[in-house]
């Protein structure tokens, strides 16, 4: 089953800890959403603040998908879009 694509304010956390946006070269938006790619949470609207402040003081913890994955840092690919 697919879902809708991912907005642009959506965040992935794979196993690495590291969180994505859509798009990324490091992930397939399509076959997270497919279920094809286990182990992918994600957070449907995280706002520029939330963004920059994940860490490990800060994690962001997936309430979507796999919700036992945390992010506690951004992707530096992702980091200059």
């Amino acid at each position: 089953m697919d879902t809708p694509s991912f907005g642009p304010d959506t965040v992935l956390i794979g196993s690495s800890k590291k969180a994505h946006r859509p798009g990324c070269q490091h992930n397939d938006d399509t076959m997270i959403r497919s279920g094809e790619h286990t182990g992918w949470g994600w957070v449907p609207r995280v706002g520029p603040e939330q963004w920059l402040r994940i860490s490990e003081a800060h994690p962001l913890r997936a309430t979507h998908g796999d919700t036992s994955r945390v992010a506690i840092q951004r992707c530096k690919h992702c980091s200059r879009a």
